[in-house]
């Protein structure tokens, strides 16, 4: 028999725990995309439980279903035209009072609903009992105990999931509100009935009721009869008439008294006698002198433990790319008697282009980690309120500062995350302030330049690319609000979540999620624009040197324009240029130009072959001597000492001294920073801002600005260096 398919929905307010849930639940099958039509967030995942395929949507985070929100469009949206089998509402077991708002109105929708009792330990340890069975019997629905962090509950959870499935039932029992006002309800129902019945085959009666009497009609894709539009104004001014209240007010006051009635009836408190770690913590990390330093001290520890602790991992990526992968594949190409051409593709376009990325992936998989630690344990919400008061001073709230984080995993989502933002030149201005943060993407090239220029500096280096970026980025905000966006900032209004000691298993998970993003991109995306490197780098057929093909052409043209930064060569050009496409294509096409330039035979001389894999070895490796030898050695020729070892050591470092130095090295990192979004995000400015001009201004601001601060950097340090 083939598998039934369930489909369930996820809804719940933020900061319940909905995502670690799914996560839980849905494990590495979780994928991530955007709703059809708007830029916010989509997750789904499909899984087999038991007899049945479930199919997992996960709803934007809402604390109501009005409808006013784009968070709240989708809910509402999707729970009436897709028609979820059953519903999961995540409720913060800690704060059920506040949660139960959600829950009424998705018994309003007529959803089948299964409340997941989150934080379930939390409550506990806070005294708080919560009588599951009379909840169950108040509001007719299954309710579970959870605990999403350390994954309890999922299983019975599931089962309910199923269970409600198979009743094929609708919430039994309906929340009553006021005597009169039910009468009012009814008989709107009753006369949609008699006008306009096919709007009760579409909507639910009573949710729909309650939305005409709110004003909230934007879900109702009919128009309403003109009957039913004044029986609705007749009904909102007696409603007016006999309370004394706005009928949106009233509503909200009815379903209220409601659930403080069930809370009432279902939570105990006790008195427990135990130290509280927020408080206490939120005391040293909120201070008002030191919050700021320490936020900086873990962001320095941060990249220090993600380098220490990579190192290892990139070594070893790199030696088996190099002594393993690339001399299986040079000896199978051989043995199938492929083409020249077709083994430099192999060797330069994919391994050459996308290997370099690919080294790199264990420092963004520990900057993963670390970054998930401090988002599970609650901190990064507390270095949004610390910014706060130094935001204002740029027109913006700390709420601003959220995206800006975000920016420092990927500009993309970080540009779609200001959609939070209510003041529009808020928003305008934050979108151009999150291109200088640096990305996950830019961190590939910094580890691979500071690899070879900064041994002893990495985390100093990193840090000041990471600090200065901000800086530039606070320049420009305070420019730009002082001339063209004079405004004041919204008051910010945060809630912080109480501290937790994520599991390893939700850190490593979404380190993972996150990762395998990555490496997607790596094998898609940053694989294409390899190979068109590639074809543009030995185009046209028959070009003897890689200056000389249309890539170098291009590169040499436009390699004037960086000569006062110190880094003029064709090479670097070109690797900026292809930087537009994604931050991380950079490495890959470092890859290709070197990799590609092997000196051809003249017809005046011919040159040792040892010279020609002497000088690949040293282009397509840069600094890496060992590695480099285990590049030769894939011809059979091996450096084992002395002299001749000596030798190309030297020659080695001469190469990679004649394309950069430390300050020229420091100077394209700092033009990396600050230049060009990658097109990804110039789109996602485009879109979330609805038009090109902002995209363009965010484009000529990033590039103006890296020029300057980059020409700025090099020259002050010709002074000292």
């Amino acid at each position: 028999m083939a598998d039934k398919i369930i489909k369930v929905a996820v809804a719940g307010n933020p900061n319940t725990g909905k995502t670690t849930l799914i996560n839980a639940i849905a494990g590495t099958n979780l994928h991530v995309g955007n709703w059809p039509g708007v830029t916010l967030e989509k997750k789904e995942a499909r899984f087999k439980y038991r007899d049945y395929e479930i199919h997992l949507i996960d709803l934007p985070g809402t604390y109501s279903l009005s409808n006013d929100t784009a968070e709240e469009k989708i809910a509402v949206e999707f729970l009436i035209k897709e028609k979820p089998d059953v519903v999961i509402d995540v409720v913060d077991s800690t704060n059920l009072e506040r949660n139960l708002y959600l829950t009424v109105q998705l018994l309003e929708l007529e959803a089948p609903l299964v409340v997941a009792l989150n934080m379930w330990d939390e409550a506990k340890s806070k005294g708080i009992d919560i009588d599951v069975e009379k909840l169950e019997k108040l509001l007719c629905i299954r309710a579970v105990p959870t605990s999403a962090v350390k994954e309890e509950g999922i299983k019975e959870l599931l089962d309910a999931v199923i269970e409600i499935y198979e009743r094929k039932e609708k919430p039994k029992c309906v929340l009553h509100f006021e005597d009169q006002v039910e009468e009012h309800i009814k008989g709107l129902i009753d006369k949609i009935k008699e006008v306009q019945p096919i709007l009760l085959d579409l909507y639910p009666a009573r949710y729909l009721a309650l939305s005409l009497i709110e004003g909230n009609t934007s879900f109702i894709d009919l128009s309403l009869s003109e009957d039913i539009q004044k029986y609705v104004q007749n009904v909102r001014k007696e409603i007016e008439k006999l309370y004394h209240k706005d009928p949106v007010t009233f509503i909200v006051e009815e379903r209220y008294s409601i659930i403080i009635s069930i809370y009432e009836q279902v939570v105990k408190k006790h008195v427990v006698k135990s130290v509280d770690i927020t408080f206490l913590l939120d005391k040293v990390f909120l201070h008002k002198l030191f919050g700021l330093p320490i936020f900086f001290l873990l962001m320095w520890i941060l990249f220090e433990f993600t380098f220490e602790l990579s190192s290892p991992y990139v070594d070893w990526l790199d030696e088996t790319l190099s002594s393993f992968i690339a001399p299986l594949t040079a000896q199978l190409l051989s043995s199938l008697g492929a083409s020249e051409w077709l083994q430099s593709f192999v060797s330069e376009g994919i391994i050459g282009g996308v290997g370099f990325v690919l080294v790199f992936v264990p420092v963004l998989f520990f900057l993963y980690v670390f970054m998930a630690f401090l988002e599970g344990s609650g901190y990064m919400a507390r270095a949004a309120f610390l910014m706060d008061r130094f935001m204002s001073v740029l027109g913006l709230s700390g709420k601003s500062f959220i995206p800006m984080i975000i920016g420092f995993g990927c500009n993309v989502p970080a540009v779609y995350a200001t959609r939070t933002l209510e003041n529009p030149k808020e928003k305008i201005l934050t979108v151009l302030m999150i291109p200088f943060m640096s990305c996950g993407a830019r961190l590939t090239v910094y580890a691979f330049f500071v690899t070879i220029f900064f041994t002893q500096h990495k985390t100093a280096v990193i840090m000041s690319l990471y600090l200065l970026g901000i800086a530039v980025a606070v320049i420009i905000a305070f420019i730009l609000q002082k001339t063209y966006f004079k405004s004041q900032s919204l008051p910010f209004i945060l809630e912080l979540p109480p501290y937790r000691l994520p599991t390893m298993r939700f850190i490593l998970r979404n380190a993972w999620i996150k990762t395998r993003a990555f490496l997607y991109e790596a094998g898609t995306f940053i694989l294409a624009t390899s190979v068109v490197i590639w074809f543009l780098l030995h185009f046209p057929v028959g070009v003897k040197k890689t200056e000389d093909s249309v890539f170098g052409h291009i590169s040499k043209a436009i390699a004037p324009v960086f000569e006062p930064l110190g880094f003029g060569n064709w090479q670097a050009a070109g690797a900026l240029m292809s930087g537009f496409v994604a931050k991380e294509v950079v490495i890959a096409t470092m890859g290709n130009i070197y990799a590609g330039e092997v000196i051809q035979e003249t017809e005046e001389e011919k040159i040792d072959i040892k010279e020609k894999l002497v000088q690949m070895g040293t282009g397509f490796l840069q600094a890496n001597v060992e590695a480099g030898k285990k590049l030769l050695s894939i011809f059979g020729i091996d450096l084992a000492g002395g002299e001749e070892e000596e030798e190309f050591e030297k020659t080695l470092l001469d190469t990679v001294k004649n394309a950069f130095t430390p300050l020229t090295a420091f100077s394209f990192l700092v033009f990396l920073l600050l230049y060009t979004p990658c097109m990804a995000t110039v789109f996602a400015i485009k879109q979330e801002l609805g038009s090109w001009k902002w995209a363009g201004i965010s484009v000529v601001i990033s590039f103006t600005s890296a020029w300057i601060v980059s020409f700025t950097v090099y020259h002050i340090g010709k002074i000292f260096f």
